[in-house]
């Protein structure tokens, strides 16, 4: 008869605290479920943010390119006009001193040439854009073209791209980190899986406690991290 009573005790004491492990386990299952879900959202958006970061700095050295080019057309141009324009001066004081010593034939000669170099300037004047251009012209006769100015201009499509291009690159590592953590979540989850495992195997009351109390302390560490990175 004591041998009949104590066989259900051993059973009961033997299913004390299952169903507690069953519930535990279902809830790691379903946090588990919901990191691998974020996880791969995480995934998606750093492949996404790094596909764009990868076009917008091909698109920025295109742009610095073609700013370059532009840049280095219209600074030749404006040098030339000077060039130009030095030459005319020194070719009409060059003329006056061959006039001033009688030699007429050689001051026309300088002077012709002085025409020559003028029209050459007038040219290059025409097509700058430093003196075409509203912007950069000269505000008087003798002022110099807003240089610094174009050179801004000239850059501000490209500097819009590469601050889109660092934005881009920021999201994804951005991303990229909360994916990694969230793998390391789920890892440690299956800390917690093992742990609940062995409390379901374990026969004795003090281990499966132990069991159960080291994976509950798991899977609140888990659950708190995972808070923090999905609001980081």
């Amino acid at each position: 008869m004591n041998e009949a009573n104590a066989l259900p005790q051993e059973q009961q004491s033997s299913e004390r605290y299952k169903s507690t492990i069953i519930i535990l386990t279902v809830f790691t299952t379903v946090l588990a479920a919901l990191l691998a879900a974020l996880q791969v959202d995480a995934s998606i958006r750093a492949d996404i943010a790094n596909r764009n970061s990868q076009y917008l700095a091909v698109l920025a050295s295109g742009e610095l390119h073609r700013a370059g080019l532009e840049g280095n057309y219209e600074f030749n141009i404006f040098g030339d006009y000077l060039t130009n324009l030095q030459e005319t001066t020194v070719l009409e004081l060059t003329a006056l001193e061959q006039e001033e010593k009688g030699d007429l034939k050689s001051a026309q000669a300088s002077r012709e040439l002085a025409l020559i170099a003028q029209a050459r300037a007038e040219v290059g004047r025409k097509f700058s854009i430093f003196y075409n251009d509203p912007r950069y012209a000269p505000q008087t006769e003798d002022g110099l073209p807003a240089a610094e100015q174009y050179i801004a201009d000239l850059n501000e499509s490209a500097n819009e791209i590469v601050a889109r291009q660092n934005a881009a690159s920021d999201e994804y590592r951005k991303w990229d980190a909360k994916a990694d953590s969230y793998v390391t979540m789920l890892t440690i989850l299956a800390v917690a899986f093992f742990l609940f495992g062995l409390a379901q195997v374990v026969r004795n009351l003090r281990f499966r406690l132990t069991f159960i109390i080291f994976g509950l302390i798991v899977v609140s560490f888990s659950l708190l991290f995972s808070v923090i990175i999905l609001l980081g």
